[in-house]
């Protein structure tokens, strides 16, 4: 005679998701005094990067800076978090300061959040993160990080900003 075998389901806790609330294949719009172009680099994730050269420091750290889109909607109360992978050489080989923000991308430019990230030779992935305040329509608010505040090349790989599950 044959055995039988009786399983028992019972429901799983579902985990919320992570919302990706923009496109980490959409690459950087960079722009000022720079010359940039998109290298093969094995260690960072994708495979690729934007190497961007700022051949002296500008007046103003923004005045050379690059910004990739947040294409989905944020809503009041959101946590946000954005993450982006970057190294960097400087002249004298010290760490470069680096202005990262979530902003709106219209003058004022108001900043959603923003902190100086010390970027060193090596790939790291680099994160801010804020609770939103209000309300913003797709595609008016940017990952930004401004790179003109010295003489020095920068690397930059793939940017995510989520909405994380909770």
């Amino acid at each position: 005679m044959g055995a039988m075998c009786a399983l028992a389901f019972t429901a799983v806790p579902a985990f919320a998701e992570d919302k990706l609330i923009n496109d980490p294949s959409s690459g950087w719009q960079v722009y000022g005094q720079q010359t940039n172009k998109r290298v093969k680099d094995a260690a960072v994730q994708g495979g690729y990067a934007i190497e961007i050269k700022i051949p002296a420091k500008g007046a103003n750290p923004w005045d050379s800076a690059a910004q990739t889109d947040v294409s989905g909607d944020i809503k009041k109360g959101d946590k946000i978090l954005a993450a982006v992978w970057l190294k960097a050489k400087t002249e004298d080989g010290a760490p470069a300061h680096l202005n990262m923000r979530l902003q709106i991308n219209s003058a004022p430019y108001t900043s959603l959040t923003e902190s100086t990230q010390t970027v060193g030779a090596d790939w790291q992935l680099y994160s801010i993160e804020t609770v939103a305040t209000q309300d913003y329509n797709k595609k008016t608010v940017v990952l930004a990080v401004h790179l003109g505040g010295a003489k020095q090349t920068v690397y930059m790989g793939p940017a995510f900003v989520l909405i994380p599950g909770e």
